[in-house]
């Protein structure tokens, strides 16, 4: 029997009972995985919403329950003790929140009550640390009311609002149990059949360490290669789209460019090629961004570890599983499961007509297609490949180490201050000042990681960063006029449903434009450091700084497009974490456009470059023969 399908179909005061009787029994420590607090309270509030019972009802029984279940649990807990507690909670893995809850309470006194049990994990566990501890009966207590007043009301309240499409969901996955457990065991079987050839695969790798995975190294001679492959990509995938091939041919150049330059560039150039697309022929190729880039990286590795012909089975089989197992669920969240192209879409339709789970129905449309494109793909790339001079050592070449960009920030003693100050200007910033702080904080770190320090800037000078932080802004909007221009006929004449050639490839050129800008930032970020507004403007500069290195300059651009969306994710923190994530990729971003400068800062000035750079994460060197 499934107990939350049981209790759902009560009602009225023995639904109310039902609830409360859970919530005591949790309270005073018991274990009840398949009915946790919240999920009650949420069919609750459920219940509330479609009438099935009073909601005075419900919230007192609810709220008196998980108050004296409380207390009870304290008198309990107190004639346990702590070590007893402690030897207990090692056995279930509850230790160390236990651990946090008591160094909250001997802290905080009734405050910290209050605020442990309103932290995920730790709301149980904050009783029976007060019992073990000994804490008063009215301090907790003074805790224990308002913490079970919001607790009730939020959750409740919750499940009242959003309950009904979060249980349907629930009961959706219900009907998928036996599905999961065959993939999981599909799942078992791969790993055992590819264990020892990933073994091999890691021994490979062993001379130059996983930890090299995150450093990357660029040479100059990706000049041509690198528009070239951006070119191979957009050819092949614009004749697939315009001749209906049951394929997509959207990456070979994402793999010929791997073959030759490495996984981050390979990456690189497969993320702004989906750009691209999405820009003039495909306009949902953008979401798939994240599969082009996967390929490139694993393009990229594999070169670095076989280059043989007898190797190219392994790398059409990765790049197959990458493609297929990323785009399925990526087809359900854009295309309602449809992979866009005719004979994949008819697959999915025809499975899902016979039941077959949406998932499965999926991932079979897009393996179909999958499955020759890739083989295609790979086949044509290192045909390519073999029929290029392979590149000579670089006499000069730049590591960019991403470790120390995802890791500078944590480094700096009051870096938990500073973050803070950051999310209250994104807090406040729709009264623009605010905002521009937060901009001009960022010109100001990179200009420190330009300078060779690794320290997050004070919080000083706010009426220099506001000025920065208007000044950048400006920048970035005079260099997207053009873009914006381009596109304003096809605007005016959209309503009328007119179709007009010159009206879409002008909307066309404006779009390239404007992503043509986004991975033109580093070096127009860089003049801005370098000289101020004006020269931000200067084309020459701009162009010898690309010349230095259009390597660096394509994976730092692209770099900071992904981190332009990854505050995004924070939204799954109920719009908090949104602050964090913002603030963060913003300085990893700056700490890239930092080291962006440093290294092409000789050259934008029309001096003739050193040989030696010294910064720690972008280290020009001479390559041994």
């Amino acid at each position: 029997m499934n107990p939350i399908g049981w209790i759902e179909g009560l009602q009225g005061i023995g639904l109310a009972l039902v609830l409360a009787g859970f919530l005591f029994a949790e309270e005073l420590g018991v274990p009840i995985p398949f009915a946790p607090g919240d999920i009650m309270l949420a069919i609750g509030g459920v219940a509330i919403a479609a009438g099935r019972v009073d909601a005075v009802t419900l919230v007192l029984a609810v709220f008196v329950a998980s108050v004296a279940g409380a207390v009870l649990g304290r008198e309990l807990f107190a004639f346990l003790g702590w070590e007893r507690l402690m030897a207990v909670a090692t056995r279930l893995h509850a230790r160390t929140p236990l651990e946090r809850a008591a160094d909250l309470l001997q802290r905080s006194g009734w405050r910290g009550v209050f605020t442990a049990r309103l932290i995920p994990g730790l709301r149980v566990h904050t009783t029976e640390v007060a019992g073990v501890s000994g804490m008063p009966r009215a301090t907790f207590v003074a805790g224990l009311l308002p913490a079970c007043v919001v607790y009730v009301a939020a959750f409740v309240g919750v499940g009242a609002a959003f309950g009904r499409p979060i249980l349907a969901l629930i009961h959706q996955g219900e009907h998928q149990v036996l599905t999961g457990v065959l993939a999981l065991a599909l799942a078992v079987v791969l790993v055992v059949l590819v264990r020892r050839p990933l073994q091999r695969t890691l021994v490979a790798l062993a001379p130059e360490g996983w930890a090299s995975t995150l450093r990357i190294r660029t040479g100059s001679a990706g000049i041509v290669l690198i528009p070239a492959c951006i070119g191979i990509n957009f050819a092949g995938h614009a004749i697939a789209v315009w001749l209906r091939l049951p394929l997509f041919l959207d990456s070979i150049g994402t793999i010929l460019c791997a073959v030759f330059a490495g996984p981050w560039l390979g990456g690189s150039v497969g993320f702004i090629s989906n750009l691209v697309s999405s820009n003039t022929i495909d306009p949902v190729a953008s979401s798939y961004s994240v599969v082009s880039l996967a390929i490139g990286f694993a393009a990229g590795l594999w070169a670095r570890l076989n280059w043989r012909v007898t190797g190219w089975i392994a790398l059409w089989l990765t790049c197959f599983a990458i493609a297929s197992l990323v785009s399925a669920p990526l087809n359900l969240l854009f295309a309602d499961g449809r992979s866009g192209v005719p004979a994949g879409d008819a697959i999915y339709a025809w499975l899902a007509a016979a039941h077959v789970p949406r998932i499965l129905a999926a991932y079979a449309g897009e393996a179909a297609i999958d499955l020759p494109d890739k083989l295609l793909t790979v086949l044509a790339a290192l045909l390519i490949a073999q029929g290029l001079p392979r590149p000579r050592a670089e006499a000069r070449a730049v590591d960019l180490d991403l470790r120390e960009a995802f890791t500078f920030i944590f480094r700096t003693p009051t870096w938990r201050r500073k973050v803070m100050a950051a999310a209250l200007c994104l807090v406040f910033s729709w009264l623009v000042i605010p905002f521009l702080w937060f901009t001009g904080y960022q010109l100001a770190l990179a200009r420190r990681i330009r300078d060779g320090s690794h320290e997050l800037p004070p919080w000083d000078h706010l009426g220099h960063k506001l000025k920065d932080g208007f000044g950048i802004l400006a920048v970035l909007l005079l260099w997207n006029i053009p873009g914006i221009v381009l596109t304003i006929p096809a605007g005016l004449v959209g309503d009328s449903g007119a179709s007009n050639g010159v009206l879409t490839a002008l909307t066309a050129l404006g779009s390239l434009w404007g992503l043509l800008v986004l991975v033109a930032e580093p070096p127009i970020f860089s003049q801005y450091l370098r000289g101020g507004f004006r020269a931000a403007f200067n084309l020459p500069a701009i162009v010898r700084r690309v010349r230095v290195n259009l390597g660096l300059a394509l994976i730092v651009g692209a770099l900071l497009i992904a981190l332009s969306f990854a505050w995004v994710v924070g939204f799954l923190a109920l719009g908090i974490g949104a602050l964090a994530t913002l603030t963060y990729a913003s300085w990893v971003g700056a700490y890239l456009v930092g080291t962006y400068a440093a290294t092409t800062d000789t050259a934008a000035g029309g001096a003739p470059q050193t040989e030696a750079v010294t910064l720690p994460a972008a280290i020009p060197r001479t390559q041994e023969s």
